[in-house]
């Protein structure tokens, strides 16, 4: 009896753990609806924020004003794991067409190959074999019509081949984009982790200086204007590439000049770009000087994608772009490539080939080097000046420095919500504007 009831109790059990497994569409539209709820959270912190950027600066408001900024990015941390999770969602049903594609194929390579034995076998008798074989004239034509719904379901199996190779190219570009997206994800989820420790240790430095005295405040206050020191930590990534604090803000404030920009969004780009290449801040990629080399970074790697146009076009943007210098394309370095996704970026602003050709005469205009090199630091600086003024970043503006930096990094002003890139990309301009806000208080 009580072995009767154990076996009752385990399949309604089994019955109702069926029952209340989500589908893939509805773990997705659950992390959604949390990462729209946190969104509601974060738009109340930043209307905190913009509210006390505006008045007078005290020592209870930095503190306040610090604490919000830490909740801030703790909110943006949790979305962006969010986010993840909703990328191996989409990766592991990525891979599970991926399977059916190619389960197809091999069904059809199969049956490919029956038939072509099949066809082997006739022609390796002669008319009078095969005339021969049959008893009758009748089971002799029902032969020949064997025959050719043989060589019918051949062509459909190689047409059907030929549409399952390209769904698949189709597939694995889609999930090579999702593992792209998510390895961003991953490093502004780092690097955000990074600015919380940061900004607690700017908060308790705060304190321990002041001792909670607001005279001793406004002092330290005023010594905070181009405070390198205080820039250097802004800048720690960017400042790997071999450019010093004192550098990058010399080039940068020369480049958002001449573009009608801010220069502490076009430090907070470049920083961003760079750093978005390191893992653990351990130098992988993306360097000033660069680690990879053409051939393998990004011209083999862009047709082992099966990209070929585009790599074609990069290695002919890249081959006009050293040729006009003068330099030797071997020995020119550029990105190493990454897990996912294709190298060969120039310099440090991390330019691929082909976009440099796009802005090349305009820096040459505003620089006066002809031809612009992307390696040199003025060039490269007044390159991604002139690329975010393009694009929105000449407003000024909350909005219009968002567009600009989501253009930086996709091509586009405004990103999907719905796709692992999209978002990535989203995270990425707030990144961006963020740190901006933080490197204008001290320059």
């Amino acid at each position: 009896m009580v072995v009767v009831v154990c076996i009752t109790v385990f399949f309604v059990g089994l019955f109702f753990l069926g029952a209340s497994a989500e589908t893939p569409m509805e773990r997705r539209s659950k992390l959604e609806e949390q990462i729209a709820n946190l969104e509601k959270e974060a738009a109340v912190l930043d209307a905190e924020l913009t509210k006390t950027k505006g008045e007078t600066q005290t020592l209870k408001g930095e503190i306040q004003r610090l604490m919000n900024d830490i909740k801030k990015r703790e909110l943006e941390i949790k979305k962006i794991n969010l986010a993840i999770r909703q990328a191996d969602i989409e990766i592991d049903e990525k891979n599970k067409g991926i399977g059916v594609t190619e389960g197809k194929m091999g069904n059809a390579r199969k049956n490919l190959a029956s038939n072509i034995l099949l066809l082997y076998s006739y022609e390796q008798e002669s008319i009078l074999e095969i005339l021969l074989r049959y008893s009758t004239i009748s089971k002799f034509f029902s032969s020949v019509d064997t025959l050719y719904t043989v060589q019918a379901s051949m062509n459909e199996l190689i047409l059907d081949l030929r549409h399952s190779r390209n769904e698949l190219q189709e597939q694995k570009d889609e999930l090579e984009e999702f593992q792209v997206g998510q390895e961003q994800l991953r490093g502004l989820a780092d690097a955000e982790k990074r600015s919380i420790s940061r900004i607690q240790k700017e908060k308790d430095r705060v304190l321990q200086v002041t001792k909670g005295k607001e005279a001793v405040y406004q002092t330290l206050l005023t010594k905070k204007k181009n405070d390198i020191a205080a820039l250097r930590t802004q800048l720690f990534y960017l400042e790997k590439t071999g450019i010093t604090a004192e550098d990058a803000l010399k080039y940068a404030e020369l480049a958002a000049s001449r573009a009608g920009i801010r220069t502490a969004f076009l430090l907070a780009i470049l920083e961003v770009e760079t750093g978005k290449q390191f893992d653990e801040g351990v130098l992988s990629v993306g360097t000033n000087l660069g680690t990879g080399n053409w051939k393998t970074d990004m011209y083999d790697c862009y047709v082992k994608l099966g990209k070929r146009f585009t790599a074609e076009a990069q290695k002919n943007a890249f081959f006009k772009i050293v040729e006009g210098l003068g330099l030797n394309p071997n020995a020119m370095p550029v990105s190493r490539r990454p897990n996912y996704g294709c190298g060969g970026a120039m310099g440090p602003a991390q330019f691929i080939p082909t976009t440099w050709l796009l802005f090349s005469e305009k820096v040459s205009a505003l620089t006066g080097h002809r031809p612009a090199n992307p390696w040199n630091i003025e060039d490269a600086f007044t390159a991604s000046a002139v690329f975010l003024s393009e694009s929105g970043a000449k407003a000024k503006t909350l909005d219009g420095e968002k567009r600009a930096a989501r253009t930086y990094i996709s091509g586009r002003p405004t990103c999907s919500t719905s796709t692992t890139t999209g978002r990535a990309c989203n995270y990425y301009a707030n990144r961006v504007y963020n740190l901006s806000i933080e490197i204008d208080k001290v320059i």
